[in-house]
């Protein structure tokens, strides 16, 4: 059966998340929402309309491929005014490690050098925001 497109609420995608990278599992209880993307940016009318009715001010951004969907939707929540965090190590590439550090650097050049994290530092962030 073929999942339907949208938004979904965080529950229904823990466990793929904690799955993919174990260091991220106690940090999901923050998510708010999960975006099935159809094209490069999470920022698509759907993403759009969540963030605004969200009002988020902070997003951390990780998935496949770094050098383009995650460093797009990076630039774009900067563009928006929203502080993207980058989390690199819960990011990768089809394409291997190259294309991967060249997304992290691309990123870092156009949202902030510091805006680029592990998964480590997500907490610190988080207790930062509250």
């Amino acid at each position: 059966m073929r999942r339907p497109r949208g938004t979904y609420p965080r529950s229904r995608h823990i466990g793929a998340l904690a799955a993919a990278v174990d260091e991220l599992a106690d940090l999901t209880r923050h998510a708010t929402a999960v975006v099935d993307k159809r094209v490069y940016t999470m920022f698509s009318d759907e993403g759009l309309a969540l963030a605004d009715e969200q009002a988020w001010t902070d997003m951390f951004v990780c998935g496949i491929d770094t050098e383009v969907c995650v460093l797009k939707t990076a630039v774009d929540a900067f563009e928006l005014g929203i502080r993207p965090w980058l989390v690199t190590d819960a990011s990768a590439s089809h394409s291997g490690q190259e294309p991967h550090n060249a997304g992290v650097l691309f990123a870092q050049k156009m949202i902030g050098r510091k805006q680029a994290i592990a998964c480590s530092e997500i907490e610190g962030i988080l207790s930062l925001e509250s």
